[in-house]
């Protein structure tokens, strides 16, 4: 094992340990970046905040892949090109992570009736209850944001980022 460097050991920081999570972002180092840093930094945090309730859930096998497939899904029946586009991954990627969720019994393919040789990624039953525990960690989620920096802050972030930015 090496030696702390001297910065870390003069700080009184100690050395992670191989493997341990990153460290958050502290204040100073979210001030300097960019928007798009900055937005991909807090959806980092809010995924991992929801990553938390998972694995403290009867869905906790859920992977944050699987989380984020689902996320995009919002609930309707999407086509696995749709999906592939939205994730920006492939589609083989896609269909990996839709057959695992199947296999558990969170998804299920079914012919598309408006594209005859289409299929639709839809929840079953089991699903729908995820679905319905996600929505529940997302509002507790947002309910400990807005303990943290006010309701009404809250809101008008939420403003902004719903706003037309062109």
């Amino acid at each position: 094992m090496t030696a702390a460097s001297p910065a870390k050991a003069a700080a009184g920081l100690p050395k992670p340990a191989a493997g341990a999570p990153k460290p958050a972002h502290t204040p100073e180092d979210l001030g300097r970046l960019n928007l798009k840093q900055l937005l991909l930094a807090r959806s980092e945090w809010f995924a991992d905040e929801i990553m938390k309730g998972v694995e403290r859930s009867d869905f906790a096998f859920l992977t944050p892949a699987q989380s984020r497939l689902l996320a995009v899904m919002a609930g309707k029946p999407t086509h696995m090109a749709e999906l592939a586009r939205r994730l920006a991954i492939s589609r083989q990627a896609v269909h990996k992570t839709v057959g695992e969720l199947a296999r558990r019994g969170l998804l299920a393919l079914h012919d598309d009736p408006e594209r005859g040789n289409s299929k639709l990624v839809v929840y079953t039953d089991r699903g729908r209850q995820l679905n319905r525990a996600g929505a529940r960690m997302i509002e507790q989620t947002e309910a400990r944001i807005a303990a943290r920096i006010g309701r009404a802050r809250l809101e008008t972030l939420r403003a902004l980022l719903a706003s037309d930015w062109g």
